[in-house]
């Protein structure tokens, strides 16, 4: 399920865990519920500090019964947050033209990681020339 983060609660949980905890809703659905869940940290795949998960961002995410059993950053608002909560990319050692990280889609009016020239990786519609 593709989730839009609305507010984030808090970092940490009972005791100090390893935690997030948000708001939001199923991301392009109609009369979608805003539902509360905690995600640990573990669950969180590509984003390299909790910390670093914020409102406007889009996740994707697997449950296992009633818990977040897998979260995948997928877009943000704005391109510093997305930058920031994705970490520092893996480069290539040689570069022969400019490499472009992110982009802002137009459809979903995110910002989106990319892969090479690849459709938007949320929604999959194709960058404007």
């Amino acid at each position: 399920m593709h989730f839009l983060i609305s507010e984030v609660h808090n970092f940490g949980g009972f005791f100090g865990g390893d935690t997030v905890t948000l708001s939001g809703a199923p991301w392009r659905m109609e009369d979608a519920e805003e539902q509360t869940l905690t995600i640990d940290d573990a669950a969180l795949l590509n984003v390299g500090e909790r910390h670093h998960i914020s409102a406007g961002m889009l996740l994707d995410l697997e449950f296992a019964g009633e818990r977040v059993e897998r979260a995948v950053l997928l877009g943000a608002a704005n391109h510093a947050e997305l930058r920031r909560a994705l970490g520092e990319p893996e480069l290539p050692a040689h570069i022969d033209a400019p490499l472009i990280l992110a982009r802002r889609c137009q459809s979903c009016e995110l910002w989106v990681a990319v892969v090479a020239a690849a459709p938007c990786s949320v929604c999959g519609a194709t960058a404007e020339p």
